[in-house]
């Protein structure tokens, strides 16, 4: 017996979120969530149905919708993922909009994943200079699909380093990063979809969280230019440790952001 949308959507709300829902309805489909939305009455076919059995399955067992559709949408744009990728979040949102406020004319991305930060600052600031890297290929090779994609250029540098191992002394107005900062011992704590799903190395921050900061705050000075900054996102978890790092250096905090949530999330810091 056929169903509807509208009797399948009504079903399936008893154990999966309309937000799971509709994208992946969407991706089962191949149509729009619009469509969806305005066509309760719309059967779908006996192929359209397998394809919606196995995705809701996945997702039941804890998969992230982003890896089962193999997008995830970010500052309004589609991106690419796959589980080598960490899922780009709303939070990181903040940054991009710290860094279209200050109009850099050279950006540097460190370890970019989807590349979201960068792409999303090039697609609205076109005359900014967008240097990306990452430690792994795979991943910038997902990155540059999505330049591709979005953009519809390779625009971008794209660069295989571990922080500033293989760049070669360039200055940048802004150096932008959100890496892993959980605390290891906290790693179990994450939601299971979170925990089991999404790589490890780009949720753990080492014993005290601040691995990563140690590395771009321990050269990053030699890459900016005169009243350059360093853009990062944090965990309030981590704040009170990334003052400790700040301390005895020429790095001053300018400023401290909050998420929509009310955590404290982006720290602008400047080098003097």
């Amino acid at each position: 017996m056929k169903k509807t949308l509208f009797e399948i959507i009504k079903e399936e709300t008893l154990e999966l979120l309309l937000s799971d829902i509709y994208p992946l309805l969407s991706h089962a489909l191949m149509k729009t969530k619009e469509f969806i939305f305005t066509h309760p009455e719309y059967e779908p076919s006996r192929v359209e149905l397998r394809k919606w059995d196995e995705y809701k399955k996945r997702r039941k067992k804890g998969e992230p919708v982003a890896y089962i559709t193999g997008e995830k949408e970010f500052y309004s744009l589609p991106f690419k993922v796959s589980c080598d990728t960490l899922i780009p979040r709303p939070e990181t949102e903040l940054l991009v909009d710290e860094i279209l406020h200050r109009k850099p004319q050279h950006l540097l991305d460190i370890g970019t994943g989807t590349g979201n930060i960068a792409i999303s600052v090039k697609y609205h600031l076109i005359s900014c200079f967008v240097t990306v890297t990452d430690i792994s290929e795979n991943i910038l090779e997902i990155a540059r699909d999505n330049a591709w994609s979005i953009l519809g250029t390779h625009d971008i540098q794209f660069i295989k380093s571990d922080f500033f191992s293989n760049l070669k002394g360039e200055k940048y107005d802004i150096i932008v990063s959100n890496p892993p900062y959980i605390v290891r011992e906290r790693l179990a704590e994450l939601q299971t979809e979170v925990r089991d799903w999404e790589p490890l190395g780009a949720l753990d921050g080492g014993v005290d969280g601040l691995d990563a900061y140690r590395a771009i705050l321990k050269v990053g000075w030699k890459y900016l230019v005169e009243r350059g900054a360093v853009i990062l996102e944090v965990d309030p978890e981590i704040l009170k440790g990334i003052f400790e790092l700040l301390k005895g250096t020429r790095y001053r905090i300018e400023s401290i952001k909050k998420d929509l949530a009310g955590a404290d999330r982006m720290v602008v810091i400047k080098y003097e």
